[in-house]
């Protein structure tokens, strides 16, 4: 199986570049400055337009290709699907920026006809030809919206108190969160083995500075370190009630800055809590009037998140929760800024530019989510064979989170006498209808689906050993 990526800016560079090792990688880029970067990686070249006929012929598409749109225009990446499609019939996956798409896909017939220059665009079918056409119909198979999925990202992290980051595997019955650690926390200056964490939790990783690594027993937690747990989400309450004491404030009042797609993705979900107050704040007076008819209870407000006399008039200090989303980086760092020196609780930012991130880390921002990042993670994710998925990458994908199912050969085994790693551990156990987060007497047998938890770089080695029968 290739996998042919259209367009080699940002995103189909780290598409190219987190998928070159493992699969065969074609890149379809007709910029010279985008290809002299693209030549860095060890993927093949296709220099041209995917939406020109003759190099979606020279690419030499097959059914079992996967075919992935991700250029800056939404348009360009929506012909490309469709002329893949066409061409040699490739599974499609189109990345796009615009809610719209997703109502247009809906209730229009689109064909594909030539322009000017040669290359392939979208033509309408006249209205007595239209009818309701799903996306297997139009030629694509995923469509992939990252302003949307950076929304959801967004929504379970506000709504968990002191949490940096969530993630729900299994049908919600195995939770993952992540917490920084202050100097305060009582989780400070014992062993792992020693601080009595509730039964149905493990301590999965920890970053430390710029070090991921999975913790053993011996292991003793420091300040400003950040500290992933997985179990069950009855025991995760359990450790909130007994390590984070003031995760007992529930979510009263969240602020958003910026009223752009994701700005207002994310107000209608949160708008589905009951007894939060929203607040989101615009610069564009056409926005804000677009905003007030689209969201139900949330109070719309025209002016800057940057501007300090608007945000104390407001009261936005009240907030428990502070999210700036707009599409400027500077903007989104000072608006964090301001609200870490109004003293909210949490702050989370959204940053356009991923080399950002470490920046806006270096600056306190508790957390800095790009909305590439999500999408990207998403498509790796479906990209995977049936017998091993990855569910989510954490800390800018230091680390992976692993679905598998163990083969029919492999032996019956304690917990306990697997080969001890500081770089994977089995999170959770599926075994049947029964979950259950193991400890080192519970046995793997085949057929169970195992939640490992790893660093990237042992995400191929954890994959050998337990999936010998498929290498």
């Amino acid at each position: 199986m290739r996998v042919i990526i259209a367009g080699g800016g940002h995103t189909g560079y780290q598409l190219a570049q987190q998928l070159a090792s493992q699969r065969d990688v074609v890149v379809i880029e007709e910029d010279p400055e985008l290809i002299s970067r693209l030549d860095r990686l060890d993927v093949q070249i296709i220099r041209g337009s995917a939406t020109h006929p003759e190099t979606l012929h020279h690419a030499q598409l097959t059914e079992e290709d996967k075919f992935i749109a991700c250029s800056e225009s939404d348009e360009r990446n929506i012909i490309a699907c469709l002329a893949a499609k066409r061409t040699g019939g490739p599974e499609t996956f189109c990345f796009v920026s615009k809610e719209e798409y997703y109502q247009a896909f809906k209730g229009s017939e689109l064909g594909i006809g030539e322009s000017g220059n040669g290359d392939l665009e979208v033509k309408r079918a006249p209205r007595s030809r239209r009818h309701e056409a799903g996306m297997g119909s139009l030629g694509i198979d995923r469509l992939i919206w990252p302003q949307y999925m950076l929304a959801e990202e967004i929504a379970r992290i506000v709504l968990v108190p002191q949490a940096i980051d969530v993630e729900v595997f299994a049908g919600g019955r195995i939770w993952l969160l992540e917490y920084r650690l202050h100097k305060d926390s009582p989780l400070l200056g014992k062993p792992l083995a020693e601080l009595g964490l509730p039964r149905g939790v493990l301590a999965v990783a920890v970053m430390r500075r710029d070090r991921l690594y999975v913790p053993s027993g011996r292991t003793e937690l420091r300040a400003e370190d950040k500290v992933v747990f997985m179990g069950t989400q009855h025991a995760l309450r359990k450790l909130e009630r007994r390590f984070f004491r003031q995760s007992r404030r529930q979510v009263r009042e969240v602020t958003i800055i910026g009223g752009g797609t994701v700005g207002l993705t994310l107000a209608k979900r949160l708008e589905q809590e009951e007894d939060l107050r929203l607040k989101i704040i615009e610069r564009s007076a056409e926005r804000c009037e677009t905003l007030a008819a689209e969201l139900k209870s949330a109070l719309v407000l025209h002016g800057d998140g940057t501007d300090l006399e608007l945000l104390e008039a407001e009261q936005i200090f009240r907030s428990d929760v502070l999210v700036s989303v707009t599409s400027d980086d500077e903007k989104n760092l000072l608006s964090s800024l301001l609200a870490r020196q109004m003293k909210i609780p949490k702050v989370i930012t959204r940053v356009n530019k991923p080399a950002n991130i470490r920046l806006f880390e270096e600056m306190g921002i508790d957390v800095p989510l790009n909305p590439r990042v999500t999408a990207i993670r998403t498509v790796i994710t479906l990209l995977q064979e049936p017998n091993i998925q990855l569910l989510a990458t954490i800390e800018q994908g230091k680390g992976d989170v692993l679905e598998l199912v163990l083969p029919d050969d492999f032996p019956a085994t304690k917990i306990k006498h697997l080969p001890r790693s500081h770089d994977a551990i089995i999170a959770a156990v599926q075994s049947g209808n029964r979950t259950i987060v193991p400890h080192g007497e519970d046995t793997i047998q085949p057929g169970d689906k195992l939640f490992i938890f790893c660093t990237q770089e042992a995400s191929q080695a954890v994959r050998k050993f337990f999936l010998r029968s498929e290498t």
